[in-house]
C-alpha cells in the first residue's frame, strides 16, 4: 500500500511540474519572435512526453497488479526465494529460480502464469528491464486468453 501511495505523490509531482513547464512554453509562444517561440514549441513537447510517461506506467503497474492478484486467486505457485533481513531475495535463491524457470521456458510459452513468474524471477535478480517485458508479456497473453468453461 506504502509504495502505492509513493507512486501517487510522485505522479502528482510530476504532474505539477509538467503544468509549470507548459506555462512556461506559453509564455515562450507569445513572445512574438523566433527563437523564444521555437524554444516554447520544444518545451510543450516535454509536458505530453511526461505526461503519455507517467499514463503508461500507472497503466502498466495497475494491470501488472491485477495479474498477480489473479494469479493468487488461481493458486498460481508463487517464486520459493530466500529472503534477506531487507526483505529483498538473497542472489543465490533468485539465480536458482530463475535458471528453472528458463528450463521450463520451452513448454510454457503460451503461459501467462510462466511468463509473470518469469518476470518476477528476472526482477528478482536485478535485471528489471527483462522482467518488465516479461510482465508485458504476461499481460498480453492474459488479455488474449480464452476464458475456461466451468
Amino acid at each position: 500500500m506504502a509504495s502505492k501511495i509513493w507512486a501517487g505523490v510522485m505522479a502528482i509531482l510530476a504532474l505539477i511540474y509538467v503544468l509549470l513547464l507548459a506555462q512556461k512554453g506559453i509564455v515562450l509562444l507569445t513572445t512574438g519572435e523566433l527563437v523564444p517561440i521555437l524554444m516554447g514549441l520544444a518545451i510543450l513537447v516535454l509536458p505530453l512526453f511526461a505526461l503519455w510517461s507517467i499514463y503508461a506506467e500507472v497503466r502498466f503497474g495497475f494491470a501488472a497488479e491485477k495479474l498477480v492478484n489473479r494469479a493468487h486467486e488461481l493458486g498460481v505457485e508463487e517464486l520459493d526465494l530466500d529472503l534477506r533481513p531487507s526483505g529483498r531475495p538473497s542472489p543465490a535463491s533468485a539465480a536458482e529460480a530463475l535458471a528453472k524457470l528458463i528450463d521450463q521456458h520451452e513448454v510454457n510459452q503460451d503461459s501467462w502464469s510462466h511468463w509473470l513468474r518469469l518476470g518476477q524471477a528476472y526482477d528478482a535478480n536485478g535485471e528489471r528491464k527483462l522482467g518488465r517485458a516479461a510482465i508485458r508479456k504476461a499481460i498480453s497473453l492474459s488479455n488474449n486468453a480464452k476464458p475456461s468453461k466451468p
